[in-house]
């Protein structure tokens, strides 16, 4: 039998080439694959997509559509995260950034007022790419709801609610503030319609003797006063400050100041009486504690007394105090039938305590009218006095001037009425000096001293 024998093995190089290596081959297949696509899209088919998100809705573009028909928009979806497809040039459209696209509705479909759904489309704000081919496809969400409405504004007062305070025994609530005292309501006309008034309701706890500050939400209501929720009217203030001032309460009696009364006159011969014996007042605590009584304006015997009249004056109140009644005035009656008048003429007209260097001549000859109680007459001296006189050197001389006197009663429910006495006055020894009352004197009728005639 013949031997077989096995074929012989091929001899291997000892240095074989890189490309006989099979995995070089793979990399260099793959970048040669995108070299290709790169010079294709490049230069033989440069057109691509792409995708740009996060893009805001601007609603205020082509806005006189809607407004030109008296529109507003009062509510509105806030999506800022619209998704818009670029096609054309690769190069370009890959440098594309949400802030170079605007998103907006398209209004013309929008016919009146309520909720609409409008179509969403974008366009390029960006110059730099403007007019190169790019067109732009809104891709989510397509659509959104507007609401539209006639727009309107409305100006309210701010008033307030305070059945939620409870005020102290003696005490008023005098006074409200409230900052701002008006507000500016903007809305659909059909939801303003609705609103009667701004409520700033106030609520403390325990009874106040004190004045306070506090901060309230406003409230919206209808005429029947239930609170209002509209849905897209807005206020151009939500709070308000409010001040509430608390003063005491308290009645206290009426009194009247006499002045002009002749020296040692008793003015309690005088009998009359008030229209309003006390009145109802309030003010803040630390001064309406402190009064005991009001005062009536001044009455001026000397001047406004007669017979048979009545006579309004009005009320002094102290800083701070109202009247809870209404009353500013009051009315003075006087009984007078114990009294009588009678006319006398003065004609001894006298001089006294005039300086040595003054040369007064009396002008006035005689003076009417003095009114005393019934009986009173008896030795009753027709007699005018001056009061004490004092000299001081002036730059102007002296010359004839009014003056008023003092008149002694010798009984004291006597006094004279109101008068006036000329009188000349002139250097003497050639001294340049004018004169005047002396100063403890208030009144030409209140001499210091009584002077015998």
């Amino acid at each position: 039998m013949q031997k077989q024998t096995q074929p012989a093995e091929p001899v291997r190089k000892a240095n074989g080439s890189i490309w006989d290596n099979r995995f070089f081959l793979g990399i260099v297949s793959v970048l040669a694959a995108v070299l290709v696509w790169m010079v294709v899209s490049t230069f033989l088919d440069p057109q691509g997509s792409f995708v740009i998100k996060d893009v805001s809705v601007n609603y205020g573009y082509q806005s006189t559509i809607y407004t030109s028909k008296g529109l507003d928009i009062v509510d509105q979806q806030a999506v800022d995260n619209v998704q818009v497809q670029a096609d054309g040039n690769g190069t370009l459209i890959g440098k594309l950034s949400s802030s170079d696209i605007m998103v907006y509705p398209v209004y013309n479909g929008v016919q009146g007022a309520g909720k609409t759904t409008l179509r969403l489309e974008a366009r390029i704000t960006n110059t730099d790419y403007t007019n190169v081919g790019i067109k732009l496809t809104v891709l989510s969400p397509q659509t959104v709801d507007v609401v539209f409405d006639t727009v309107g504004e409305k100006t309210l007062p701010v008033t307030t609610d305070t059945s939620g305070i409870t005020i102290a025994d003696g005490f008023t609530l005098n006074r409200i503030t409230t900052t701002p005292n008006e507000v500016t309501l903007t809305g659909p006309t059909s939801e303003l319609d609705k609103i009667s008034e701004v409520v700033a309701p106030v609520s403390h706890e325990g009874s106040l003797s004190d004045s306070v500050s506090a901060t309230a939400s406003l409230e919206l209501r209808d005429e029947n006063g239930d609170i209002v929720t509209p849905e897209y009217t807005t206020l151009d203030s939500n709070t308000a400050d409010i001040n509430l001032t608390v003063y005491q309460v308290r009645e206290l009696p009426l009194s009247i100041v006499f002045i002009n009364a002749p020296s040692g006159f008793d003015t309690s011969y005088l009998k009359y009486s008030l229209s309003i014996p006390t009145l109802n007042v309030a003010g803040p605590a630390k001064t309406v504690g402190a009064l005991t009584e009001l005062s009536v304006a001044a009455f001026d015997l000397g001047r406004e007394f007669a017979f048979d009249r009545d006579y309004q004056k009005n009320i002094e109140l102290p800083a701070g105090v109202v009247s809870l009644d209404g009353v500013s005035a009051v009315t003075i009656r006087f009984d007078t039938t114990d009294m009588t008048s009678r006319t006398f003429t003065v004609t001894n007209i006298r001089t006294v305590n005039v300086p040595s260097t003054i040369d007064l001549e009396v002008l006035t000859a005689q003076i009417h009218q003095v009114t005393a109680p019934r009986a009173r007459w008896k030795n009753f001296r027709q007699t005018a006095f001056w009061p004490r006189w004092t000299a001081r050197i002036w730059r102007y001389p002296l010359a004839s001037k009014p003056w008023r006197p003092a008149f002694r009663c010798h009984r004291p429910a006597t006094f004279l009425q109101s008068a006036t006495i000329r009188c000349s006055a002139r250097q003497a020894h050639n001294n340049r000096a004018s004169i005047s009352r002396g100063s403890g004197l208030s009144d030409a009728r209140q001499p210091k001293e009584n002077i015998s005639p």
